[in-house]
């Protein structure tokens, strides 16, 4: 019962904002708004060698990481990219986030929480890790894939059509849009209501919140002090209430400035896995199918897990 009432919780909210990307993205398509904007994510997506539509995607991202991989997921079905470009470009989908939560929680959360010097530190360790995504994907690309065609398809879902698409009234579109993502959203919509309630399911029978048992050696290992294990094992499943654990030992002086980034360091590293199986994981196996969806947040976490390993190392090399 307790876990209907999570779901419940945040199922809702999460759907209206899935509705409303979808239906969104798919208005732009239609009026043909994101194919006049292709030039701005183009430079990103030539370096990767990807193709021109992985700029339209990036573009619309910074919108609604959902919408953008709507997009690329529905270019996967069709045939029109394959497999490895629909990673990185779900990949690299991902890096708006960090320039939108610079403004809406580094900035005015996590710096205030930390203090100046600590939450500057805090909030290198999350740039660096958007930097190292995005040359990952460039490298990766490079090395991997051919370069994109000169003249790709557009995004539209009827090209020959496109005069006529750019003629239709602006009630036409509106009823368009929605017919053409109704099945997908109630597809995706399933998928991540079951996905979530599994999840939570897991999480109330313990068999997640277990995991915190496991944190004491590794604080030990970084050198921190005992009265960072519940702090620390706090962040893993919530982010703000750690901080602000770890910010007001801070405050008391009962961690010193390098105590204090290496534990919000070391509990972001061990957050990222929960934050993927329990929120991630439902909405990129729903949009990619099971086994791409998780290829893409394997290799996801797996390079944000990476840059925040390299931070702790420096952390500790310098206790």
């Amino acid at each position: 019962m307790q876990s209907l009432i999570d779901t419940w919780n945040i199922v809702p909210r999460v759907l209206i904002i899935m509705f409303v990307s979808l239906y969104a993205s798919q208005v732009l398509i239609e009026i043909g708004l994101l194919k006049k904007l292709e030039f701005m994510g183009r430079p990103l997506a030539r370096l990767a060698n990807l193709p021109h539509e992985a700029g339209v995607t990036f573009l619309a991202s910074f919108g609604s990481v959902l919408a953008g991989n709507a997009i690329i997921a529905r270019l996967h079905q069709e045939g029109r990219i394959d497999k490895s470009q629909t990673l990185l470009t779900a990949l690299l989908n991902t890096t708006p986030v960090y320039v939108k939560e610079t403004f809406t929680y580094q900035i005015p959360v996590m710096i205030p929480l930390l203090g100046i010097k600590v939450g500057l530190l805090y909030f290198l360790t999350f740039i660096v890790a958007g930097i190292i995504k995005t040359l990952f994907v460039i490298i990766y690309g490079r090395i991997r894939l051919k370069g994109p065609e000169p003249q790709g398809r557009s995004l539209e879902p009827d090209r020959a059509n496109a005069a006529t698409t750019r003629k239709r009234r602006p009630g036409e579109v509106l009823v368009l849009a929605f017919t053409r993502q109704r099945r997908l959203f109630f597809k995706v919509s399933g998928i991540f209501v079951l996905t979530t309630f599994i999840i939570f399911l897991l999480i109330n029978n313990g068999i997640i919140t277990g995991l915190v048992d496991y944190v004491q050696p590794l604080t030990d290992f970084f050198r921190l002090p005992p009265s960072c294990v519940l702090p620390v094992g706090t962040y893993m499943f919530s982010p703000l209430v750690g901080a602000t654990s770890i910010g007001a030992m801070l405050k008391d002086g009962m961690l010193s400035d390098l105590q204090g980034i290496t534990a919000c360091v070391l509990g972001s590293m061990l957050m990222l896995p929960i934050f993927t199986l329990r929120s991630s994981f439902p909405k990129y196996t729903s949009i990619f199918g099971f086994s791409l969806g998780s290829s893409i947040l394997l290799v996801s976490t797996a390079l944000g897990m990476f840059s925040r390993a390299a931070f702790l190392l420096v952390f500790l090399s310098m206790s």
